[in-house]
């Protein structure tokens, strides 16, 4: 197997790996326990769809947390905007030749 990343990886859902923990937990809680007439056990693939929206819930949420905005604010403060520098100059050089 090779380390390079395959096209299937990049089409990986971030989420999948939070939304896998997440369906094997409550697969195994809802599957093996026992079954009352008035409790139906939802299908296979209604969980796992269930279970995608808990990660893509748990992500937004975990972004507007008081410690993961104040470091996104400082990733963005020291972040290099392009549309800043003035390149006029390097360019002005180059056509006096």
């Amino acid at each position: 197997m090779s380390g390079k990343p395959s096209k299937l990886d990049a089409l990986k859902d971030p989420n999948y790996d939070l939304a896998r923990e997440l369906y094997v937990g409550l697969a195994t809680h809802l599957y093996t326990a026992p079954s009352s007439p008035e409790h139906k056990k939802p299908e296979p693939k209604a969980l796992a769809a269930l279970c995608f929206r808990l990660a893509e819930a748990f992500e937004t949420a975990s972004r507007e947390t008081p410690m993961m905005k104040e470091a996104m604010a400082a990733a963005s403060k020291a972040a290099v905007k392009l549309d800043d520098i003035d390149m006029s100059g390097v360019f002005q050089n180059l056509t006096k030749r």
